[in-house]
């Protein structure tokens, strides 16, 4: 049998990439949590060695967070990851399970709908008006705008 199939194209690779491909929020939220424990370190070191805290660490911290969070919303809820507590799993059978879960994913999804309209709702009103940041005067709409898309 040969290693390419689908036309000459070969599947193992495509799946190899199209997991890289899923794994990259996962990996540029790291890095932007890394970014934030590094600033965070630099902050303390200069507040409290050198006497110098780095200006704007809190409102990049909170740009930072809340990008990271976007990130890794499309990653767990495509891998089914969400945080679950099962106290009344062995009540439910096999067939009451699936149907439980079902409708457990409906709300959540309409959930997010409305969360991601309130957000987009957000982000004109930012965008419209102007908002940035209170000490270093950066956009808000940006964010607001990613997390939308990400949601």
């Amino acid at each position: 049998m040969s290693d390419r199939a689908n036309g000459g194209v070969r599947s193992n690779g495509n799946r190899t990439a199209l997991r890289w491909v899923a794994r990259l929020p996962l990996y540029a939220g790291a890095l932007m949590l890394l970014v934030i424990l590094g600033l965070t370190v630099v902050d303390v070191f200069g507040r409290y060695i050198l006497d110098a805290p780095v200006n704007g660490k809190t409102e990049l911290t909170r740009l930072m967070m809340g990008t990271m969070i976007a990130l890794a919303l499309p990653v767990v809820s495509a891998r089914d990851q969400h945080i679950t507590v099962d106290l009344f799993d062995g009540l439910f059978g096999p067939h009451q399970a699936r149907l439980r879960d079902a409708a457990i994913n409906a709300v959540c999804g309409v959930s997010t709908l409305i969360l991601a309209w309130w957000v987009m709702f957000r982000a004109e009103r930012l965008m419209k008006w102007g908002y940035v940041s209170d000490f270093l005067h950066l956009p808000l709409y940006p964010v607001a705008s990613f997390i939308v898309l990400m949601v």
